[in-house]
């Protein structure tokens, strides 16, 4: 059997780091589709804070805010799973907090 040549550790890691990069959502594209998918007047009273085990967490000022987009949480779901494409979003939670950027 033929020893295969092992590669320099910091080529290992420049391979996994870079591969990781291209799989991270960025916050600014998180965002960028929350406010496309939620809609401009919605995405000014609340505030993507988290994404963890495919669920976004979502910051809203209002209770009143918190109620329409409950109401809302499926079509906005689907709307924000076709615009990040490739990423697994399940679920979406809405919570009253700081939405201050």
């Amino acid at each position: 059997m033929k020893k295969e040549k092992a590669s320099p550790l910091s080529d290992v890691l420049k391979k996994v780091v870079s591969t990781l990069g291209e799989r991270k959502l960025t916050e600014e594209k998180l965002v960028d589709a929350w406010e496309k998918a939620a809609g401009k007047k919605a995405a000014k009273h609340t505030r993507p804070v988290g994404l963890r085990r495919a669920s976004l967490t979502v910051n809203v000022d209002s209770s009143s805010w918190l109620f329409e987009l409950t109401l809302k949480k499926r079509a906005i779901l689907e709307k924000l799973q076709a615009k990040l494409e490739g990423e697994k979003l399940k679920a979406i939670r809405f919570r009253i907090g700081d939405i201050k950027r």
